[in-house]
C-alpha cells in the first residue's frame, strides 16, 4: 500500500479534525476520519506532520491534551487494522505517544489554570476563496468556569458564534471599511479576527481587566497585525484610555467609530446600567451608528432585562435572523448551541 497511490479525497476529513484539535475541543467530539479511511499510510502521515510534529507544528496543545488526543487515534487505527501484514500504524504517531506518556503530568488544578495557545479556525464555507485557512490565535484557559474577574482568560460562545456571524457575507458587510470597538473583548478572538480577514478600517479591542490587555497586546504580534488593530482599557463609566502611536496610552479628543461589537455582555443586570452609559457615550461622543451583540440566553428574564433597557435608553434592538450551525455540522469556531445564543442590532 503505497503512500502516493492514495487520493487526496482521503485528506479532506482530516480539515475538520485538525480545526477542531487546534481549538481543543474534548477528544470525544472530535471528528475522527473512519476506519478505511485512517488506516491508509498517507492519512496517518499528515495527521503526524499537520498534528503532533514538534518541529514544524505551532501551536501545539499542552500535553495531556496531545496525549488524550493521539490515544484515541491510536485506538481508532488499530481497530481498523484487518491484515496485520499489510496495515500498519505510523511508527512516528507511536514514539509520539511513548514520549508524550513519558513526561511529567500537571494536576487537574494546574491544568485549569494553565494558559495556552488556542488557534481558531474560520467556518470551510467563508474561505473557499482562498486555499489557506482563516485563523485567529488566542492565549486563554479553555478549563475556565465562571468566576468573578477570570471570565475574559477564555472565548465564550457568545463570542465564537458572533464570530461565524461575521464569517458569512452579511455578518462581514457590517465591518468592511468601517471603524470598529470591541467592548468586553476579553481573550480579543472577535476583534482580531475581523482585523485580519474582514477589511475594517481599523479594529480596537477593549477591556477593562490589565492582565488582559496585555494578553491582547502579545496575542497582536502572534497574529501578525499591525496598525489596523489596537489595544485599549476601558472601564465602563470612565474614559476610554486609547493606545497612541508609541505604544503609550491616553485620551484621544478625535476618536471616532461606526460599529461596536460585544458578546456576552448581559448575563449579569447589575452591569446594564454601566453597559447603557457606555453605549450612550459611544453613540454621542464616538458616533457610533451600530452595535452588534451576542449573546447566551441562560436566563430569560436577565436578557429580557436587557431588552426592556434598550427601550427605556431610546435604542432599538433587532434580532438578527441568524442561528449557528449543530455542532457536528460545524466546520470551524466550534461551538455548543444547547443553550439559545442570539445576535441582535442595537441602534438609535
Amino acid at each position: 500500500m503505497s503512500r502516493g497511490s492514495r487520493g487526496e479525497h482521503h485528506l479532506l476529513p482530516l480539515n475538520t479534525l485538525t480545526a477542531q484539535y487546534f481549538q481543543q475541543l474534548d477528544p470525544a467530539h472530535l471528528s475522527l476520519p473512519n476506519a478505511s479511511t485512517i488506516i491508509h499510510p498517507d492519512v496517518q502521515t499528515v495527521i503526524y506532520d499537520h498534528m503532533f510534529n514538534e518541529a514544524t507544528v505551532w501551536p501545539l496543545p499542552p500535553v495531556s491534551y496531545r496525549a488524550r488526543v493521539l490515544k484515541t487515534i491510536i485506538s481508532r487505527i488499530e481497530e481498523a487494522i484487518t491484515d496485520p501484514e499489510e496495515d500498519e500504524l505510523n511508527s512516528d504517531l507511536i514514539e509520539t505517544w511513548t514520549d508524550l506518556i513519558s513526561r511529567p503530568k500537571p494536576s487537574q488544578i494546574q491544568q485549569v489554570q494553565q494558559l495556552t495557545y488556542i488557534k481558531y479556525t474560520a467556518p470551510a464555507a467563508t474561505t473557499t476563496t482562498s486555499p489557506v485557512p482563516h485563523t485567529v490565535i488566542t492565549n486563554e484557559s479553555r478549563g475556565l468556569i465562571y468566576s468573578s474577574g477570570t471570565t475574559g482568560f477564555r472565548t465564550w460562545e457568545a463570542s465564537l458564534h458572533l464570530g461565524t456571524y461575521l464569517s458569512t457575507p452579511t455578518g462581514a458587510a457590517h465591518l468592511a471599511g468601517k471603524r470598529v470597538i470591541e467592548l468586553g473583548a476579553g481573550t480579543g478572538f472577535v476583534s482580531m479576527y475581523a482585523a485580519k480577514y474582514l477589511q475594517p478600517q481599523f479594529v480596537l479591542a477593549t477591556d477593562r481587566e490589565g492582565p488582559l490587555i496585555g494578553n491582547m497586546k502579545r496575542c497582536k504580534e502572534r497574529n501578525g497585525l499591525g496598525a489596523e488593530f489596537g489595544v485599549g482599557a476601558w472601564e465602563w463609566g470612565t474614559p476610554l484610555v486609547y493606545p497612541t502611536k508609541d505604544d503609550t496610552e491616553g485620551a484621544q479628543e478625535d476618536l471616532a467609530f461606526d460599529v461596536a461589537l460585544g458578546a456576552d455582555l448581559t448575563y449579569d443586570t447589575d452591569l446594564l446600567p454601566l453597559l447603557f452609559a457606555t453605549l450612550h457615550d459611544l453613540f454621542d461622543n464616538y458616533h457610533v451608528k451600530e452595535f452588534i451583540l451576542s449573546a447566551t440566553l441562560r436566563n430569560q428574564k436577565t436578557f429580557q432585562a436587557f431588552l426592556d433597557a434598550c427601550e427605556n435608553n431610546l435604542f432599538k434592538a433587532e434580532c438578527l435572523p441568524f442561528e449557528s450551525s449543530q455542532p457536528e455540522d460545524q466546520t470551524g469556531f466550534f461551538h455548543e448551541t444547547g443553550i439559545p445564543i442570539r445576535t441582535y442590532r442595537v441602534t438609535r
